[in-house]
């Protein structure tokens, strides 16, 4: 048994206001929705969340860059680091050579008493 539909069905009033209000509570839950995802993305919380990770993945690519510089110029880097090292320790290094040769310049007690 086959039912056989009309080819322009017919919209009662009521028919229409039940479409209409389905149509309106289908708009109003997408709104809703749409409304609760801009909250969501103007949150504060969210944006320093959103800001701290792309400045941190930022921060791991120029890190990234700078050790491939260094694995590349190392010597130089090493040569830059061990000149800055004694520049720092200059004057600890400067007492401790006056102290050996302060030592190795001082007459001996037992020399002079014997000549």
């Amino acid at each position: 048994m086959t039912t056989i539909l009309p080819k322009e069905p017919v919209v009662t009033d009521r028919v229409s206001v039940i479409l209409s209000n389905a149509e309106r509570r289908n708009l109003r839950r997408k709104l809703r929705s749409s409304v609760v995802l801009v909250q969501d993305a103007l949150n504060p919380k969210v944006q320093l969340r959103r800001f701290v990770a792309v400045k941190k993945a930022e921060a791991v690519s120029v890190a990234d860059d700078v050790a491939q510089v260094a694995k590349q110029n190392a010597a130089v880097l090493g040569i830059a680091g061990l000149g800055a090292l004694l520049y720092i320790a200059r004057r600890p290094i400067a007492g401790l050579i006056s102290k050996i040769r302060g030592r190795n310049n001082a007459p001996d007690k037992d020399r002079t008493e014997d000549e």
